[in-house]
């Protein structure tokens, strides 16, 4: 047996190193993917990046406004000064080669954007999720974004912003990059580095926001901002040069393959079961249809969420008759009573959103 004995591996047209060995035997090495592309698992730190799951509307459209909601787990839109993001956004089944949805926007009135106007669409990350950044010290890690995005025919050619807001104790600190769309699916990548106000200040260590990702499709002058090192800026932001994306009712866009990864390098998108991305979801926000619990006369009943809840979520019930009422709410269940003489067939919502 012969040994290989050499202190890097690197491609003839390559600029670094792809492995590079130690003198104790071990070896750092840049990996993009697996062959078949699977492993390197729980690396992207976006929940529902694929957009598979959609438990509040299905694929039914949802009419954006100034008024912020989510439309599919996890993602949100997010305004600035009142601005009417005039589109329908629902879970799409439109999406490049290895994926089965996208988020649609589909615009469907013009919005003029000034001063501190700003539409995104928008996730958060906790903090706690968020601490092998390592920042507020010297040795904070850059991060690389990527998505699959396209555009319609009409606004083919756009730019759009991608805006990064650090929660660094708790105040947002920014980066901003653009985009170019075209009427083809592609992939973007981009890295964040992790230079300035990272730093010297930490993401918060707990179940708050830790990190907001957004897509800015406008944004007035005021917040239009060429941010590439992490900067003490904690308003909503686009990118100088972007477009309205609200300027023609012939306007589409569609992303999917959102990850977000510690480190230099874009490895291939981190796929998930339905039923594990369903459960980082249901952290957030869970359902459970009418008829689904029963809970009768003069009695009380206790339920656990299938899965613990980020905090003690904000809950409505669905097809309770009578005078019951939730008793005693927490993250991981609550209790619901029925007055006497009576029985309840009920579901629920359940939110704890960022």
């Amino acid at each position: 047996m012969s040994t290989l004995k050499v202190d890097a591996i690197r491609h003839n047209s390559a600029t670094s190193d792809a492995i590079t060995t130690a003198a104790d035997g071990t070896c750092t090495a840049r990996i993009t993917g697996m062959t078949g592309g699977g492993g390197l698992s729980n690396r992207n730190k976006i929940i529902n990046g694929a957009m598979t799951v959609s438990q509040r509307n299905g694929t039914t459209a949802v009419q954006l406004s100034a008024s912020e909601q989510y439309f599919i787990d996890r993602w949100e839109n997010d305004t600035g000064s009142s601005f009417d993001m005039k589109c329908d956004a629902s879970q799409s089944s439109e999406a490049p080669e290895g994926f089965a949805n996208s988020m649609k926007f589909d615009c469907d009135g013009v919005s003029a954007v000034s001063g501190g106007h700003n539409g995104l669409i928008t996730t958060f990350l906790e903090g706690q999720d968020l601490q092998d950044l390592k920042f507020g010290t010297s040795n904070a890690e850059d991060i690389t974004f990527s998505f699959y995005a396209k555009s319609g025919s009409q606004n083919n050619g756009h730019v759009y912003g991608v805006f990064l807001g650090a929660y660094l104790n708790g105040t947002r600190n920014a980066q901003t990059k653009g985009f170019t769309v075209t009427s083809s699916w592609q992939r973007f990548t981009m890295t964040f580095a992790g230079t300035g106000t990272a730093q010297s200040t930490a993401i918060n260590n707990d179940n708050n926001k830790g990190m907001q990702i957004a897509f800015s499709l406008a944004s007035g002058s005021t917040d239009l901002k060429n941010y590439s090192t992490w900067t003490a800026d904690s308003n909503l932001l686009g990118f100088t040069g972007q477009n309205n994306f609200f300027d023609n009712t012939s306007n589409e866009l569609y992303i999917t393959g959102v990850q977000l990864e510690v480190g230099t390098v874009t490895t291939s998108f981190e796929h998930r079961s339905y039923g594990d991305e369903l459960s980082r979801c249901q952290r957030y926000y869970q359902t459970a249809p009418a008829d689904t619990l029963m809970v009768y006369n003069n009695n009380t009943a206790s339920w656990l969420f299938p899965v613990a809840m980020r905090t003690t979520p904000a809950m409505a019930f669905i097809g309770l008759s009578g005078s019951g009422a939730a008793l005693a709410a927490t993250a991981n269940g609550f209790r619901q009573s029925a007055s006497n003489s009576q029985s309840s067939g009920f579901g629920y919502t359940a939110s704890s959103e960022l």
